[in-house]
């Protein structure tokens, strides 16, 4: 039954996805306290392909606390994207070890309703599970989104964002031009408009840099 039907009836359930057992408990235990009325029970996985076996069957679910680096056949942002796929409509909060502006601002773009960073503890994550019930969007008091949206990664054309996560994947601009049926001077001039938008020289490891921002996940995909 689809989460947007069943949260506005009298009990409900959460999923918490996390390969951690003592955040599943903890937040388990958290939950049923909370919402001691209204909660109908508290489901956990472990890991992405069971969480994503689960929300393709019939189990309910209403709301799913996501832990967006789990083992698992895929993760971070497309595993995100995968989840609202198989339940559009489900609430979604993300919880994650990584706390990077611009993960959070993907995130939010992708469809979860909050973003908390692991290192503020349960608690924060139970404040964001209660404002995403209310119908609010939440994020994490020490994720800083303005900066996110300030990064000048947001400068880059197409072009030149898919020439920098190209190198960053390990490809080289002879076969990035062969492979995008563009010319070895076109791609070359994305890679040095790009680097100076971001203010990088030739020299910067991208795989590195896009992992440290929280662009990590378009490695492998361009």
């Amino acid at each position: 039954m689809l989460a947007s039907a069943r949260v506005q009836g009298s009990r409900m359930r959460i999923l918490v996805a996390d390969d951690h057992p003592i955040i599943c408990v903890a937040l388990g235990e958290m939950l049923r306290v909370a919402f001691p009325s209204t909660l109908e029970g508290v489901d956990t996985v472990v890991d992405s392909d069971a969480l994503l076996a689960h929300l393709a069957s019939d189990a309910a679910c209403d709301l799913i606390v996501l832990d967006l680096f789990m083992p698992g056949a895929v993760g971070s942002i497309p595993l995100l994207e995968r989840v609202v796929a198989l339940r559009p409509g489900l609430r979604v909060v993300t919880y994650s070890g990584a706390n990077q502006p611009m993960l959070a601002q993907q995130a939010l773009s992708a469809g979860a309703k909050a973003f908390v960073s692991k290192a503020s503890g349960p608690e924060i994550a139970l404040q964001a599970v209660r404002a995403v019930l209310a119908g609010q969007v939440f994020i994490d008091p020490r994720i800083d989104l303005d900066a996110a949206r300030k990064h000048p990664w947001h400068t880059l054309t197409p072009g030149e964002r898919g020439v920098i996560v190209a190198l960053a994947s390990g490809h080289h601009l002879h076969g990035i031009a062969l492979d995008s049926d563009r010319s070895y001077k076109t791609v070359t001039a994305h890679k040095y408009n790009a680097l100076r938008k971001l203010q990088l020289d030739s020299k910067t490891d991208l795989k590195h840099y896009l992992s440290q921002i929280g662009l990590g996940y378009l490695l492998g995909s361009y």
